[in-house]
Formats: structure tokens, C-alpha cells, sequence
């Protein structure tokens, strides 16, 4: 059985505290505007598998023995046939000597013969290796349909440690409370540090790919500002602003678009532009971990989403065209 676990995140996403109303209906129309973002979320990502987080070893009467075959950032999919959720899962499946895994390494499916070993104080055979089931992060929401199909983070959510593209088996967004800002520096990003409160689930992820997660936001929402949504076609170098959430206050800060990439296919970082607006310097440095999603407006509509910063210069950052992202 899967659980939730509470973590303090430091990662592509981070944020403020936001409890949604259970329950809330919503109408089924797509009239092509919607409901602008720019607040923040938690997210949890269930992992089609267990991520092996580290390879910790186990203890023998000659001291520590790692089990060959086995890597940080594998997804053990199956242990001698049997599908695994769990340590409990694992440690169930394997007996004294060899041991067939079916495991995802970097997205390729593999399968691995490795031979655990023994522990000295339990007599067990052991794989010893560090495991979850769940990756957790922070993200902004672009915007949300009429019908309540929402779009965040502008960009696939990773193990935040190893950086793994993860089998994805469904997941949740959540109320988060911020804790702090750390400033970006050059080289460096800046973040929004955050917990996460997975007791408050605010709706479902059903999509989790390069360009954000989407799915069905079940709770309510700030619904302050509604407008058309654009895309590449609407998208011109000049003013425009970003929509996100700075010490507990969502509002439009200036920023200016460098460059419009024209795109005829769907790809990532259309966009460049600099913050301009110098209460988003002040607070923040520019874009930091955590705005990845807001949404940037021009002209009266929503015409692309925050993907990245820039890392030798944290005032500028890149985003995805609107009409790429479909929820």
C-alpha cells in the first residue's frame, strides 16, 4: 500500500499555503477563456514501480556488501515475477540466492539476475538499497477550464535527486505552505522552499510529461481573473507580464519577452524574457524554483506558461506556448 509521506521540498516548485473547498462543481463549457493561475500547489507523483533512491549496502560479519546490478535511479518493477509497491513487497519476493528483477533504467525495460545478500543481525536476505514510491514537488498553476482541467509546472516533474524520468502511475496536487525564499545567485537558482499537505488533495494528476502536469482540479479556486487563452500565434517580443505568487500575494508583475521562437511542432522554451517589475526583483531576484507554471500574459490573454530560469542570469527565464499545453 502506497502512502503519503510530508516533505520538505526544495525543487522546480515551491510555494504558498492553499486549501481548496472539496466538492466544488464545475460547468462543461470551453467558451476559450479560462481561469488564469498563478497560485501554488503541491504535487505528488505516484512512480509506476519503486525508484531505488540510493544503493545503501548490507552489513555482513565483514562489514558492508553491496548488491551488484542494482543502480541509484533504477525503477524496480517486479521481483521474481511478482509486482512490487512496497519494501515490504521486496522483501516478501526474494529468497537466499538468485533473484530475476524487471527494472526501468534510463527508460529502457530491463531485466536483471542479482544475487541478494544476507544480513548479519536478521539472517535475511536483503538487496540493500534505499526506496520510494512517490516523488513530491511544488508547482504553479497555468490556468484551469471551465470543465476544471487544469495545466501546471510548465515542465515534467523528475526525481528531484538523481533528476530520473519516472513510469507515471497517476498522482495528486495538495495545499502547500511556503517557509522561505531563497534568492537566486549566478550560476545558482534561487527556490521557493515549501512543505507540502498531502491531507489536503485539491484534485488529481492524470498527465505528467515534458511540458507540466495536468488533470482535474475537484476543489475550489482563485477565480479573480478570467481571460481568452492564446498561443504562439499571439505571442510578439515586448511587454507582457507573469501571473504568480510572491509572500502570500498572487498578482501580474512586469516582465519583458526577448524572444518568440516561431514553433510549428510542440516543444519547450518558445519563449525568453526578463523580469522588469522591481518588486519581483526585490522579493526574489527574478524567476526562481517554484514560479515553473505561472502564467505569462500578453495583450489581454494567456499566451504561454514558465518553464525555466536562466542559470548564469536568474531575471531571465524561458516558457511553452499555451497552445502546447492541453489538458
Amino acid at each position: 500500500m502506497k502512502k503519503l509521506r510530508l516533505l520538505l521540498c526544495v525543487l522546480l516548485a515551491f510555494a504558498i499555503a492553499f486549501v481548496g473547498v472539496p466538492g466544488h462543481a464545475y460547468a462543461d463549457t470551453d467558451d476559450g477563456t479560462v481561469y488564469v493561475g498563478g497560485f501554488q500547489v503541491g504535487i505528488s507523483v505516484d512512480i509506476d514501480g519503486l525508484l531505488v533512491e540510493s544503493v545503501t549496502g548490507v552489513e555482513t560479519e565483514y562489514g558492508i556488501a553491496a548488491v551488484e546490478g542494482i543502480y541509484s535511479g533504477d525503477v524496480i518493477k517486479s521481483v521474481n515475477g511478482s509486482e512490487v509497491d512496497s519494501y515490504d513487497d521486496i522483501a516478501d519476493s526474494i529468497t537466499v540466492g538468485k533473484a530475476t528483477l524487471e527494472i526501468v533504467r534510463d527508460g529502457r525495460q530491463l531485466t536483471v539476475e542479482v544475487t541478494p545478500v544476507v544480513e548479519l543481525y536478521t539472517g535475511k536476505p536483503k538487496l540493500g538499497i534505499k526506496i520510494k514510491d512517490k516523488i513530491y514537488g511544488v508547482g504553479t498553476v497555468t490556468f484551469v477550464r471551465g470543465n476544471g482541467r487544469f495545466v501546471a509546472l510548465g515542465h515534467e516533474i523528475c526525481d528531484g535527486e538523481s533528476g530520473v524520468r519516472l513510469p507515471f502511475d497517476g498522482g495528486h496536487i495538495h495545499g502547500c505552505k511556503v517557509v522561505g525564499i531563497k534568492r537566486g545567485t549566478k550560476n545558482e537558482a534561487g527556490a521557493f522552499i515549501a512543505t507540502v499537505i498531502p491531507d489536503k488533495v485539491l484534485g488529481d494528476v492524470t498527465c505528467n510529461n515534458s511540458f507540466g502536469v495536468a488533470g482535474n482540479y475537484t476543489a475550489d479556486f482563485d477565480r479573480s481573473q478570467k481571460l481568452p487563452l492564446g498561443g504562439r500565434d499571439d505571442v510578439k517580443p515586448g511587454a507582457a507580464q507573469v501571473r504568480t505568487t510572491v509572500n502570500g500575494v498572487t498578482d501580474n508583475f512586469d516582465i519583458e519577452i526577448i524572444k518568440a521562437t516561431k514553433q510549428s511542432e510542440r516543444k519547450e522554451k518558445g519563449i525568453v524574457f526578463r523580469v522588469t517589475d522591481k518588486r519581483l526583483l526585490d522579493a526574489t531576484g527574478g524567476i526562481v524554483r517554484g514560479m515553473s507554471g505561472s502564467p505569462i500574459i500578453q495583450d489581454g490573454k494567456v499566451v504561454a506558461g514558465v518553464t525555466h530560469v536562466l542559470l548564469n542570469d536568474s531575471t531571465k527565464g524561458y516558457g511553452v506556448y499555451a497552445d502546447f499545453l492541453n489538458p
